[in-house]
């Protein structure tokens, strides 16, 4: 294993191809070239200024999702001859306000865990959520998260599991939430679509750019989508490949 005798990798998806190479190591011999990112002591730098900036932003996109609970316009009505419409119609913005409960509603409760955790004296944070107006609640759970993120990211008994979704990770869960958020709000960020050339090693049609794996010299890895396959490329690698792929194109031609 590509390991530091002293030091861990971090769990963040900075790790994502490093952790998949070395599974491909286990399993075939491969060996790979990929080197983790380093925990300090236990999530990286990276990974932990982004957990900030998504913490930071959340506030504001729950404020845009209970907007559209308030405001919200109902769906159109797509029923086809010989179907039934729906007993209990969607009303305006339920979506939304569905959505704005559970965010919120794990959000506090990862703050609740949180403090229970440090022993924070009751009275910073209240469970009890009568009297209090949404916009506050989001407002305190959100700074509670920020004021705390560092012990979070380094010292929660949950920090060093993946992020992954189901994984208690503080880290995990803020981007999941921050995530959700955004699609809802169509903040996401859309990529654009590459046509590429097949997999070197299973040859389908699976290769494309990875969403979430950091990047190399400000450019993604390549990876083959089949879950049989998992090969990954660096931007460089896949460059000389389909140099390679074309000379011996031209040379048939």
């Amino acid at each position: 294993m590509h390991d530091h005798p002293t030091r861990k990798p971090c769990p963040g998806p900075c790790n994502n191809a490093w952790r998949r190479a070395e599974t491909v190591l286990v399993e075939t011999g491969s060996d790979h070239h990929i080197t983790p990112s380093w925990g300090w002591p236990v999530q990286c730098y990276d990974c932990v200024e982004r957990a900030r900036r998504q913490v930071s932003e959340l506030p504001e996109l729950l404020t845009q999702i209970q907007v559209e609970a308030l405001y919200g316009t109902r769906t159109r009505n797509t029923a086809t001859i010989g179907s039934r419409p729906n007993d209990a119609p969607a009303w305006p913005g339920q979506a939304a306000r569905l959505l704005i409960d559970a965010l919120l509603g794990e959000i506090e409760e990862l703050v609740a865990d949180v403090l229970t955790q440090r022993l924070t004296p009751s009275h910073d944070f209240v469970p009890d959520r009568t009297g209090l107006r949404e916009g506050h609640r989001i407002t305190r759970a959100c700074s509670t998260l920020a004021s705390h993120l560092d012990w979070m990211m380094q010292q929660h008994p949950a920090a060093t599991e993946p992020h992954e979704d189901g994984n208690a990770n503080p880290a995990g869960q803020i981007r999941h939430w921050h995530a959700a958020a955004q699609r809802f709000t169509k903040q996401h960020p859309q990529r654009d679509v590459r046509k590429m050339a097949p997999c070197p090693r299973c040859k389908g049609p699976y290769l494309a750019e990875s969403r979430d794996l950091r990047l190399v010299d400000d450019r993604p890895y390549i990876e083959c989508r089949d879950p049989d396959c998992r090969r990954i490329m660096t931007g460089a690698e896949y460059d000389t490949y389909v140099k390679a792929l074309a000379a011996v194109v031209t040379q048939a031609a």
